[in-house]
């Protein structure tokens, strides 16, 4: 596996404000300042997270997270799974290596919008797609239901678009269009639209405070389109 060689521009221009800075990630990093970020969302959110985790599964997070959402998924597979995590980041691997000494996670330097040999059971990306160019969004989706075991679940959380009566709604408009330009395609169409690859999934939509998040669990249906006609012909043979 390749190791990333730079940021990519997109993430130098809007993101490196935040993670390119040591200090005030390590403030963001607290477990209360991300739940209050998520309007305090995040605890309903992860714990809806972890049930579509089982305490064997070989994960992988694409992306390293602010608060306590590493440390409970890691609580949940460590004994029996393995947690991967990629970032691109050399700031925040550093950090989380230092968070994360003690516990058995593999974080690794890699680009998730290229394509690896691993297979996983369960796959997360989280608050990860409003940061990324549709082209590039789309290539780390398709990457990511690709590299997905039979029956294996990638699970997407992200921002939605809120409610029309929701007080905020008008406010993170005008935010997102200032300092998240790419956020704002996450409220015009669902997830999978993203995906080159989505006919193969069954993808079932979830949302939190008045629909501001959404949790979008795509799995790799076990049997294909094609198979399920060759057994409906077996079947009607006999």
């Amino acid at each position: 596996m390749t190791k990333s060689s730079r940021m990519p521009p997109y993430m130098e221009i809007f993101a490196n404000k935040i993670y390119g800075k040591r200090n005030l990630s390590g403030v963001l990093d607290d477990a209360r300042v991300a739940r209050f970020n998520s309007f305090y969302a995040q605890k309903k959110i992860v714990k809806d997270l972890l049930k579509d985790i089982t305490k064997n599964a070989h994960v992988l997070q694409i992306g390293l997270t602010f608060g306590d959402e590493i440390s409970e998924v890691y609580n949940k597979v460590h004994k029996l799974g393995k947690f991967d995590i990629f970032d691109i980041s050399e700031i925040q691997i550093e950090r989380a290596k230092e968070r994360y000494d003690n516990c058995n996670i593999n974080i690794m330097n890699y680009d998730a919008s290229l394509p690896w040999d691993e297979k996983y059971d369960v796959i997360i990306c989280y608050n990860l797609l409003h940061e990324l160019p549709l082209k590039t969004r789309s290539k780390i989706m398709d990457n990511a239901l690709t590299s997905l075991t039979n029956g294996g679940k990638a699970i997407f959380i992200d921002f939605a678009e809120p409610e029309f009566f929701n007080p905020l709604k008008w406010p993170l408009l005008l935010f997102n269009r200032l300092y998240r330009p790419f956020s704002e395609s996450l409220w015009n169409e669902p997830l999978e639209n993203f995906c080159s690859l989505k006919d193969g999934f069954r993808w079932n939509h979830s949302y939190y405070h008045w629909r501001m998040f959404q949790k979008v669990v795509a799995t790799r249906k076990i049997l294909s389109s094609d198979d399920v006609v060759k057994l409906t012909k077996l079947f009607r043979e006999k």
